[in-house]
């Protein structure tokens, strides 16, 4: 009898374990499914505008406009295809001219209404995507959506953008106005209106003259250009640019601060839109959904400040006791001071290392309250008086800090088209061969990859090869079957660094987020590297 019921009891909790493993494999495929099916819903979206289109250039070719019938079909290999990554438009399309000829009426106006009404399906897609707990997909969709309308406000909205009329252009009937953040509207409004130069940056309209004269302003008296420029080779007088989220110090030039400062903002609007999980909180980002203009009008941060120093030495001196002092870096983010520091360097070419310290200087300046709670939290928890500083990825995971950082440095964007996570760049390719090259072989598993805490990883005897692998995987967490793991990458960066007040003993779990094991995510690292040459960046 007693073998019987020790039979009984064995094959029952063989049961419940294989029940317990089945019902979590259903989750991660109920996941997995809905995701796809999502992913299938967007496309059945764009082929019916496809199917759209090609009526609309049908229509044309059929009244012989040819022109029209050009400019339709270029217009949908623009919308439609993966590879067209442009900023969406600044300016409003303005109404169909009545003056038109009536054909050319009507294939716009046909268009237009093709464009509003499948804009208007995906905004609804996006907003069930968000609910389901996808919410980079979410905001891919939006991107989408303003491909396909430019003008759909709500889409806008999300992304902090409003809507601003320029009174200098009422008269204008080929302007209806333009798209832009909160912080241009207030510097060209206002009794004292600034104009954004490409050159200068942003300047009162009523200086813009004098600038092209060559004067600038010093003090409350305007000097020459040259006189400026001794003024300030001293870094205490360096020219100082200002825009919606970065303040820029620099002693080389204002024009160089000027483009520095643009590709910031660009870099930071692409982090916004693609991390948008990382940088609100889930009921944050319904909340946007559900009052699309609540972006714009409760975001208030302070600027963040960046210092370019014109040599090495300026910069050497100025981090000075932050680094050791054998130790020669390109650029540093110090968290002390919030404070990102880089020089102009000949010897290295691109923007590299501004987009790897800026990742930094972003992600943690974007959740530093989070942190300063979470300190408390744990003080108490542990009653630890005073609560000591919170330290990112002290006891493991410190590896995503460093990979993510370094997944950015592709970070690139010309005429107006970003590129990230292009595969031949140089950190993915050099990981690449840590896999496939036997000379040069090295990797440490995922699950004792993770296990990495800051003080292991930084004095790691191979932590060049730990900076190749965490740029590697953390490609593959990006971009691996058309982005699974992407979600996933935000939610582990999230749990690190806004930390989870409940949850401030404990550590993030990469299995746990993903849905998978440390084993499965080695192979699938090793078959996405093999394949890494054939892709292309999305």
């Amino acid at each position: 009898m007693f073998s019987r019921l020790q039979f009984l009891l064995l094959t029952l909790l063989l049961v419940s374990e294989f029940s317990t493993r089945h019902a979590a494999a259903d989750d991660e495929s109920t996941r997995d499914r809905r995701h796809r099916q999502l992913l299938e819903k967007r496309q059945s979206i764009l082929d019916g505008l496809q199917v759209d289109l090609k009526s609309v250039s049908s229509w044309c070719a059929e009244h012989e406009l040819a022109e029209a019938h050009e400019e339709v079909t270029g217009l949908a290999q623009q919308i439609l295809s993966p590879d067209v990554d442009a900023s969406a438009p600044k300016y409003v399309s303005p109404p169909v001219s009545k003056s038109l000829p009536i054909e050319d009426q009507q294939w716009q106006l046909q268009l237009r209404h093709h464009r509003e009404e499948r804009a208007k399906e995906l905004y609804i897609l996006s907003r069930s995507t968000l609910r389901a707990g996808f919410p980079s997909l979410a905001f891919m969709m939006i991107g989408d959506v303003i491909r396909i309308d430019p003008d759909h406000q709500f889409a806008r909205s999300i992304l902090g953008r409003e809507l601003f009329t320029d009174p200098t252009r009422k008269d204008d009937p080929a302007y209806a106005g333009e798209w832009v953040s909160l912080f241009e509207k207030k510097m060209r409004g206002g009794t004292r209106p600034h104009v954004f130069h490409a050159q200068y940056g942003w300047i009162p309209a009523i200086s813009v003259a004098r600038y092209d004269e060559g004067l600038r302003p010093w003090k409350s008296d305007w000097v020459s250009v040259e006189k400026e420029a001794e003024l300030r080779r001293d870094f205490r007088n360096a020219w100082e640019v200002r825009s919606e989220h970065f303040f820029v110090k620099t002693n080389v030039s204002l024009e160089v601060g000027v483009q520095l400062s643009l590709r910031l903002e660009s870099f930071n609007d692409w982090l916004q839109q693609n991390f948008a999980a990382f940088f609100d909180t889930p009921q944050t980002l319904q909340d946007r959904f559900e009052a699309a203009s609540s972006r714009s009008s409760s975001r208030k941060p302070n600027p963040m400040e960046v210092h370019y120093y014109a040599t090495r030495d300026e910069y050497q001196a100025r981090v000075q006791g932050k680094v050791p002092p054998n130790l020669e870096t390109n650029g540093l983010y110090w968290e002390d001071d919030r404070t990102s520091y880089f020089f102009d360097n000949p010897d290295k070419i691109g923007f590299s290392t501004l987009y790897h310290e800026a990742t930094h200087q972003i992600l943690d300046l974007a959740t530093k309250d989070a942190r300063n709670t979470a300190i408390k939290t744990r003080g108490l928890k542990l009653k630890q008086r005073p609560a000591p500083r919170w330290k990112l990825g002290e006891k493991s995971n410190f590896w995503i800090l460093e990979g993510i950082a370094c997944y950015f440095e592709s970070f690139d964007i010309q005429d107006g088209h970003v590129s990230v996570g292009r595969p031949d760049y140089v950190r993915f390719d050099i990981a690449r061969q840590r896999i496939m090259d036997p000379k040069f072989f090295y990797y440490l598993p995922s699950q004792q990859f993770s296990a990495l805490g800051q003080d292991e990883f930084q004095h790691h005897p191979q932590i060049a090869q730990l900076y190749t692998q965490g740029a590697g995987f953390a490609h593959f967490l990006m971009h691996y079957d058309d982005g699974l793991y992407r979600d996933d990458v935000i939610t582990l960066l999230s749990e690190i660094y806004r930390p989870d007040p409940d949850k401030v003993l404990e550590e993030p779990s990469l299995p746990l987020i993903t849905g998978v094991s440390f084993q499965l995510l080695d192979r699938q690292y090793q078959s996405h590297m093999q394949n890494l040459i054939e892709l292309t960046a999305p």
